[in-house]
């Protein structure tokens, strides 16, 4: 049963060891069976020796499958011949081309020819800005509009970092320069790391153990006619010997993880201990020892019968005359011989910094306009026009009182390409900022003719209520425009409203107040409002109101008095003739 309980012990550290110190996939080792081969870093696999991975020396300027390099150099000139700016833009990669791969291949062959390379070894990098740009004419604000980096480094195979920027034209001319010069002013730095095992703890553990039983057996009767005691003599001899050793031949002063495995020595030292040297079921056990009843006795030895022993008591029997001589050797020999080695290794970070130059490109593919490009901006194919949009100042109230918003939908016809299409969105609050005006742009792409100017354009108008109109009302149909800027108004009459009241007339005719109520149409549906309060005790007599309503719709108003002691006297709903309404109480 101990033994059982050893084995499983055995069995559960094991799964503990492997838990412990079980590399992840790919991991490489620290120090052991590294490598430089043709300028790259070689690193050995943490599991299998025969298998390696590379460290790239540097960053570089990513290939496309045809063979063409992820670059692209604009230099934009005015049409007075003059550098008015510049743009960049390229993938990075961090990887071997494929014809150094073949050559470091190749090469570990020679060194090791049983050896194999894997690939590039896994690479990690813990935050954002690991991937950098350093250029003095890209980082200087005199130099550059515009710097978009992914910031993370392409740290995964096949992955790819990019760098964009808009250059003023001093920094385009800087550029230019030093792209033909052999260290050009843009380099590309990374920062990662990659894992690797390195042993924090060794331990062995080793037992020889050996348990020998002997058993000797001597018996010599003679009898002759007299009572003697049978002889016997037992020689019983017990030899253990037992050897362990526990050997911590390596450890780092680490953290917690050391002390789980120095735990782990002390728990299988002792469990071995106690199988060892348990005398009852472990391997030094001892033997049930031979009794010392002979068989196969001569005719005539027996021992007293039942009767006999009834009458005489145990003492010895007589034996007939006779020479009897029985030897017995036994021996039981155990033996058990026990080697655990335990080994943890730890994983490490180890960074990698890295930075290369973009440099030589110039004059090896400046005839490639694909690569290096000078732009003259007066050519038609990168003319581009801003065309704007105002909402009428006039109507900036009708989005406090009516509206919701107002959007534009704006397209731009080619013969050659498709449509260029876009939006603008004026909100409620676009107008209480004063954000009255919005522009769209589009290119001309070529076109010779004046009709490069020419685009369409359609409103929708969102009411309060869920309500939208259109202009034009058909799905589908465009207004049409040529002009830079456009005024946008919605299909609605403003109507400015004064209402004048003599106060002294009030007080003649016992008026405590007045009220005014208009009622007008608003994209054909019925609205009224109370414009106006008007009391005795008002200190001015002219008040204002602004209306929205369909245009050429019919406003009504209706005064209501209220005297200071008789009831209410309701007018009736007249036509509004003028803006200007003089109210008179009634005699």
């Amino acid at each position: 049963m101990k033994i059982k309980q050893f084995l499983f012990t055995l069995m559960l550290a094991s799964m503990l060891l492997c838990s412990l110190s079980s590399p992840a996939m790919a991991l490489v080792n620290y120090e052991a069976g590294q490598l430089e081969l043709n300028g790259v870093l070689l690193l050995q696999d943490a599991q299998n020796p025969d298998v390696y991975y590379y460290i790239p020396q540097a960053p570089r300027v990513s290939t496309r499958k045809d063979g063409g390099l992820e670059l692209s150099v604009v230099k934009f000139i005015d049409p007075q011949g003059e550098t008015s700016g510049g743009l960049l833009h390229m993938l990075v990669t961090f990887t071997l081309p494929p014809d150094e791969l073949e050559s470091l291949r190749e090469a570990l062959k020679k060194e090791k020819p049983k050896a194999t390379l894997q690939g590039p070894v896994a690479l990690r990098q813990e935050d954002e800005g690991s991937f950098t740009i350093i250029s003095g004419t890209l980082s200087d604000k005199g130099f550059t509009r515009s710097l978009i980096s992914s910031g993370r480094a392409p740290v995964t195979p096949g992955s790819k970092a990019a760098v964009a920027a808009t250059l003023t034209p001093h920094g385009a001319t800087l550029l230019w320069e030093s792209m033909s010069r052999p260290t050009s002013d843009v380099s590309v730095a990374l920062r990662t790391y990659y894992e690797a095992a390195l042993p924090s703890f060794r331990a062995r553990i080793h037992a020889d153990v050996s348990t020998v039983y002997t058993h000797f057996s001597s018996v010599f009767n003679k009898q002759e006619s007299y009572t003697k005691r049978q002889v016997r003599e037992v020689v019983d001899e017990l030899v253990r010997t037992g050897d362990i050793t526990v050997e911590v031949l390596d450890r780092l002063p680490e953290d917690t993880a050391n002390q789980a495995m120095q735990s782990l020595v002390d728990m299988i030292t002792g469990k071995l201990t106690d199988i060892i040297f348990d005398t009852k079921t472990g391997f030094t056990a001892i033997p049930e020892k031979e009794k010392a009843v002979e068989k196969g006795q001569l005719k005539g030895r027996q021992k007293k019968g039942w009767m006999a022993q009834l009458f005489t008591g145990s003492g010895n029997q007589k034996y007939v005359t006779d020479n009897q001589f029985v030897i017995k050797d036994r021996k039981d020999i155990n033996r058990a011989v026990f080697s655990i080695n335990l080994t943890r290794r730890s994983v490490i970070k180890v960074p990698v910094d890295t930075a290369g130059n973009i440099s030589g490109l110039y004059e090896a593919f400046k005839d490639d306009t694909e690569m290096f490009r000078v732009v003259n901006l007066a050519d038609p194919a990168f003319q581009k026009r801003d065309v704007y949009f105002r909402i009428d100042g006039d109507y900036s109230g009708a989005f406090e009182s009516i509206m919701n918003f107002a959007g534009v939908s704006v397209k731009k016809s080619y013969v050659d390409h498709a449509d260029a299409t876009g939006e603008l969105i004026f909100t409620r609050e676009d107008i209480r900022q004063g954000n009255m005006n919005k522009s769209w742009r589009y290119a001309r792409l070529g076109q010779k003719d004046d009709n490069w100017l020419d685009y369409d354009y359609r409103m929708t108008w969102s009411i309060k209520g869920q309500h939208q109109i259109r202009q034009p009302e058909a799905e589908g149909e465009w207004l049409h425009s040529s002009d830079p800027i456009i005024t946008l108004a919605p299909p609605l009459q403003r109507l400015d409203m004064e209402i004048d009241a003599d106060r002294f007339l009030f007080e003649d005719a016992a008026i405590r107040s007045a009220s005014l109520e208009v009622r007008y149409r608003v994209f054909g549906k019925t609205q009224s409002q109370r414009l106006s309060v008007m009391r005795s005790t008002d200190a001015e007599s002219v008040s204002s109101a602004v209306l929205f309503h369909d245009p050429n719709s019919r406003v009504e108003y209706q005064v209501n008095w209220y005297p200071a002691r008789d009831k209410p006297i309701m007018g009736d709903w007249q036509q509004l003739e003028e803006s200007y309404l003089v109210l008179m109480p009634p005699i």
